[in-house]
């Protein structure tokens, strides 16, 4: 990566102060105009103090007196016409978001509520360019894609401060108190000042790209994938840590798309057809795609950087498929759009709905899984066009750089225009600059005579996209309330309709309606059933609805939806390892039969969670561990679980909450993880560290009170070694022992016992040696091993 220099914008001193994103408080009209008049009052003063230095030293006062006149002018007319809105305080909303414009060369805040910009900032040199805004961090940082100089912009002042120029090629990424810039090509990571715009040390090597696209989560943790390694490399608090090893070997490169779902990082493997949860120590749960996306052409597959929620939407670009993971439950939902011909962008959720960009005709596509269906689109511009969707503080932005117009939704799905290209707004920029007229410098006309026709649900018809644009509404009578207002009819453009001429769109009426088919159902996972959900039929009311589609065996209920729903079918059965599609018949009172699209494909069960109650015990002798534990709430038929971290003689490759571990070393920490998997999923898993030991608290015994103490050694022999302490006679204290070894032959002085066996002991937190013949272990006085106490390696 090009190292880069720091440099002040327009002659500007670099700031050292990093400034808020709002002001601390919102003012009032009072406070803005004591700000204005104190402003005024020191700019004539300036003027004054000008003018009086002038008198002074020439003794002209005929020219002082003119001097003075001019600056009252000068004061009175400032007072009079005011200092203007490109001089005001900027008063940006909390809710709100930055918007750029590449034809204006400006970025737009707006409010998010009202959807109105209430500040705009002149992005030099950046006109007609492609940029990146970052704005999920502390700070707001631009980058020029085209010449990667890389800005930082300061919404109290609305200006921008520091500069800095670096590669292109470049992807800017931000987070918390963090701030990156990834060269996907030379697979290199630069961290960099968010307030200078500079950089921090030197660029980190991953040694493999291209890399992936990078996300940064709330702490500043940056997640970069590594395709040609099948892992992501996280950088806690800006430095590298151990890839994560997210995919299989496989003879091409893995496509790993990153996603933050509600702040959690997550990484969706569009060849190995995985969603797997990512933590710094490693993988979390993984979650299986069904084969409608995972056969998906390489590189059409999409998915969000970012989601507010748990859900994470997958979609295959061409043929309209969705898959919807819910990271936290594990179930998975499969809906259809319908085929798109590759004009589809990356979807993004908001409560209920999905809304996916249709690049071909500037509009959203709204799926509303409540309703299993999709419902009327939303115009962002009408026109062809790369539209940007992200979510922030629970509304959905909608931004096309190219374009005057842009949208936010509110969770209801309430849509808000936003006209980036006013200029009757807040701004830092010099009198001298002038507006460009990007779009004629107009905004993008309110819904109208102006709109778009209304979509199909496929695709475009042929010369849709090329059909020449209407005459746009004027700039002075723009939309402020939304989409919701209806425009006057056009007489031109709809004429009244004749009534002695039949309406082409209606049946006739001696021709009945044809029954139409319920919508293309989609079809929810969950532990040991399938939601089936669907839209009604349109037109002629059915008297019922039954699935098609249910495994042999299957209950399914109800068996019959009545014509007034509730239209969802819930099927208990089939096997975990299969994946079922369904379709919705409609039965009409004639006899007639109307049955639905395809849904995607599900499965009756979900990953399954974290073994529960995870035990441990040790056979006589030890060398080995018994673990048991407790099947995961989700767990169904299928569900198997694994124990590693015991070496290869492990029995626990079962369906059996089970396994049994053996030929380990005694006196030995084993760590071991146990995790559960389906068909569904996998990664599930809890550690477990055991310390195989055998350590036991047994008392001193036959120790007679005859005046000779019982020594402790620090060798298994009477002779060798030295003595470290001993236990005077009589006494009969708790000894810590930890195993038994060989040594040498000792006699009991009172009662002629022999024994060759040693305690090993803890002994004032060292390990020492006492003879067995003195420890209540149960073989003492027979001078033989205890089974009670293991023996040492």
């Amino acid at each position: 990566m090009p190292d880069a220099r720091g440099s002040s914008e327009e002659g500007r001193t670099p700031g050292l102060r990093p400034r808020r994103l709002v002001d601390e408080a919102k003012s009032t009209d009072r406070e803005v105009e004591r700000r204005g008049l104190a402003a005024l009052k020191a700019r004539g003063a300036r003027l004054a103090a000008a003018a009086w230095a002038t008198v002074r030293p020439n003794r002209r006062r005929t020219t002082g007196y003119i001097a003075l006149c001019s600056v009252g002018a000068l004061v009175g007319t400032s007072v009079v016409v005011g200092t203007g809105k490109a001089g005001a305080v900027p008063d940006l909303s909390d809710i709100g978001a930055w918007l750029t414009s590449s034809r204006t060369g400006e970025a737009a805040h707006a409010n998010g509520l009202t959807g109105d910009v209430d500040g705009k900032v002149k992005l030099p040199g950046m006109g007609d360019h492609p940029v990146t805004i970052s704005q999920d961090g502390k700070t707001v940082l631009v980058l020029d894609e085209k010449t990667g100089k890389l800005v930082r912009i300061d919404p109290s002042q609305l200006t921008v401060e520091q500069s800095s120029r670096y590669g292109t090629g470049l992807q800017l990424v931000s987070g918390g108190r963090y701030a990156y810039l990834v060269d996907p090509v030379k697979a290199r990571v630069q961290r960099i000042d968010p307030v200078r715009t500079t950089p921090i040390g030197a660029p980190v090597d991953l040694g493999a790209g291209p890399l992936g696209k990078a996300v940064a989560d709330p702490k500043g943790t940056l997640w970069v994938p590594v395709p040609g390694k099948g892992k992501v490399v996280p950088f806690p608090r800006g430095k590298k840590a151990p890839g994560i090893k997210v995919a299989a070997k496989s003879n091409k490169p893995a496509t790993l798309l990153m996603t933050l779902a509600d702040s959690r990082p997550v990484v969706t493997d569009t060849e190995g057809g995985t969603v797997t949860l990512l933590k710094r120590t490693g993988r979390g749960m993984r979650f299986k795609l069904p084969s409608n996306i995972t056969k998906a052409p390489s590189g059409s597959v999409l998915v969000p950087s970012a989601t507010t929620g748990d859900v994470v939407p997958v979609l295959a670009r061409k043929s309209g498929r969705m898959a919807l993971v819910n990271t936290r439950t594990g179930s998975l939902l499969t809906a259809s759009l319908g085929a798109s011909d590759g004009r589809y962008g990356t979807p993004q959720v908001l409560g209920s709905k999905v809304y996916v960009p249709d690049q071909g005709n500037g509009t959203l596509k709204v799926y509303d899984t409540e309703a299993a269906a999709i419902t009327k689109p939303v115009k962002v511009t009408g026109k062809r066009g790369k539209l940007s969707l992200f979510v922030r503080d629970g509304l959905l932005w909608v931004n096309d750089a190219d374009n005057a117009t842009a949208v936010v939704i509110n969770s209801s799905g309430h849509v808000k225009r936003v006209h980036k290209y006013d200029t009757d707004v807040p701004s830092g920029r010099k009198p001298r600059d002038k507006d460009r007229s990007g779009d004629d410098g107009r905004r993008d006309p309110a819904p109208g005579p102006d709109a778009p026709d209304p979509l199909p649900e496929g695709p475009a018809g042929p010369g849709r996209d090329d059909k020449p644009a209407r005459p746009e509404a004027p700039a002075d009578k723009p939309d402020r309330d939304g989409t919701d207002d209806k425009p006057a009819p056009d007489p031109k453009q709809d004429p009244k309709p004749d009534p002695d001429k039949p309406d082409p769109d209606q049946p006739d009426e001696d021709e009945p309606a044809k029954p139409q088919p319920p919508g293309v159902p989609q079809a929810e996972s969950g532990p040991g059933t399938i939601r089936v959900s669907f839209a009604p039929s349109s037109g002629v009311k059915p008297t019922g609805y039954r699935l098609k589609g249910a495994p042999a065996g299957a209950e399914v209920k109800p068996t019959r939806v009545g014509p007034g729903g509730p239209f969802t079918f819930e099927v208990k059965g089939g096997s975990c390892d299969r994946q079922y599609t369904f379709t919705v018949e409609a039965e009409f009172s004639d006899g007639q039969k109307a049955e639905s699209g395809r849904s995607g494909p599900a499965r009756p069960c979900v990953a399954p969670g974290q073994p529960q109650n995870v035990r441990h015990a040790f056979p006589q002798g030890g060398k080995g561990i018994n673990l048991t534990w407790q099947a995961p709430a989700n767990a169904g038929n299928g569900t198997t679980y694994t124990v590693t971290g015991g070496g290869p003689d492990t029995d626990g490759n079962s369906g059996n909450t089970r396994a049994t571990l053996r030929n380990l070393k005694n006196f030995r920490t084993y760590t071991l993880t146990v995790a559960a998997k389906n068909a569904a999923g996998s990664g599930g898993s809890v550690v477990e560290r055991v310390n195989l030991s055998n350590t036991r608290n047994i008392r001193v015994a036959d120790n007679v009170d005859d005046g000779d103490d019982v020594g402790v050694r620090t060798q298994p022999n009477g002779m060798a070694g030295s003595r470290v302490g001993f236990i005077p006679s009589g006494q009969t204290p708790m000894l810590k022992v930890i195993c038994q070894i060989e040594g040498s032959a000792e006699t009991h002085d009172t009662y002629g016992w022999k024994s060759d066996k040693w305690d090993r002991i803890e002994w004032e937190g060292k390990t020492a040696y006492i003879s067995d013949l003195w420890v209540g272990t149960s073989n003492h006085r027979k001078g033989e091993f205890s089974p009670e106490v293991w023996k040492c390696e």
